[in-house]
């Protein structure tokens, strides 16, 4: 297992454009090919052709990913092509079964592809189980750039935690509820810093900007192996987004969710919270409530509510565990966040 998470922490990474071909494939007499319907119209007919099996993921929830592996005949290796819902589909196949992995995300709006654990949703909470390595990560611009722009930029929210997240490990450390590593703080803390000076090529959706992103999900992911948890990228913003889902009954795009949750825990930390807003803007990245179709009471509600989801989830220690956010004040916090400030784009 140590040889394992040795190499988690130093992934393969291929850049280029049109780096996924029927080539990289061809050394694999029989593979399975788990995609959607969008990136599938993307990928080189060579390469769909030599698949053994070809699969379209449509859920993460258990009984669907365990359908999904014992539907597949025998093969050889996994490759996953698509969002963060195939890259989780993948990972799992890849992990039932101890087969090779091939990853190649079709976006960026998601750390999916270089993380290690695998997503399944049970009772329509979202769980973390196993722990695969792939083979390698192909990141083929050409493919990227045919999802819509906007799911590209909010890749720099799952690195915008970074901000609340830093503060909210911090916050526990110095509560006794936790272990602060200042090594690994300042690394993340510098990974956040390229990102931001890279907000203006995010937002333009450039080649460079998307292999930051992705190198950086890279970095953050071996950062938090080497602690052992998640605190140096995910805090009560995530913590938020997770309630948010739960109150409004469906998903988001995560790095847009995240943003929102970012500034208001930024905002309830009075930690910055112009910093969050400013790289956002930058990046074009839109964090509304329009934008993410949940109104301003689902929203009061999810505040209100944090505390006790924390609790009940027994999440680390974070700035919700440190103040009441009564409806009031949850009403006073979006108020100050949507109304008090600069508005979203």
């Amino acid at each position: 297992m140590e040889q394992l998470r040795l190499r988690a922490q130093d992934p393969v990474l291929r850049f280029g454009s049109g780096v996924l071909s029927g080539a990289v494939m061809e050394p694999w007499r029989r593979f399975a090919l788990l995609t959607q319907p969008a990136p599938a119209a993307l990928i080189e007919a060579r390469a769909r052709s030599q698949a053994a099996v070809e699969r379209m993921v449509e859920s993460l929830a258990e009984d669907d990913l365990r359908a999904l592996e014992q539907g597949l005949p025998d093969v050889e290796l996994v490759v996953g092509v698509g969002g963060g819902l195939v890259m989780d589909a993948a990972k799992y196949v890849a992990w039932r079964r101890g087969l090779p992995l091939l990853l190649a995300p079709s976006v960026v709006s998601v750390d999916a592809a270089v993380t290690n654990t695998i997503a399944v949703r049970r009772n329509a909470t979202v769980e973390y189980e196993g722990f695969v390595v792939a083979q390698a990560i192909i990141v083929d611009f050409d493919l990227i750039h045919g999802a819509p722009p906007e799911l590209n930029r909010a890749g720099v929210g799952d690195l915008l935690s970074i901000h609340t997240g830093l503060y909210d490990w911090r916050l526990g450390a110095d509560r006794g509820r936790a272990v602060f590593d200042s090594a690994a703080a300042a690394r993340s803390a510098a990974v956040l810093d390229r990102i931001e000076a890279l907000a203006d090529e995010i937002g333009q959706v450039t080649d460079a900007a998307l292999e930051a992103i992705v190198r950086a999900y890279a970095e953050i992911n071996a950062v938090c192996l080497g602690v052992g948890h998640s605190q140096p990228e995910e805090g009560s913003e995530h913590y938020f987004a997770y309630s948010l889902e739960a109150v409004a009954g469906h998903g988001f795009v995560h790095g847009e969710v995240i943003g929102l949750g970012t500034v208001l825990m930024a905002t309830l930390q009075d930690h910055d919270p112009e910093r969050a807003r400013r790289i956002l803007a930058r990046s074009r990245v839109d964090w509304s409530l329009a934008r993410l179709g949940v109104s301003r009471a689902e929203v009061v509600r999810t505040l209100s509510g944090l505390s006790a989801f924390v609790r009940l989830a027994g999440l680390p220690y974070s700035i919700v565990d440190e103040v009441e956010i009564t409806p009031a004040a949850a009403e006073d916090l979006l108020a100050a966040v949507l109304d008090g400030g600069r508005t979203p784009p």
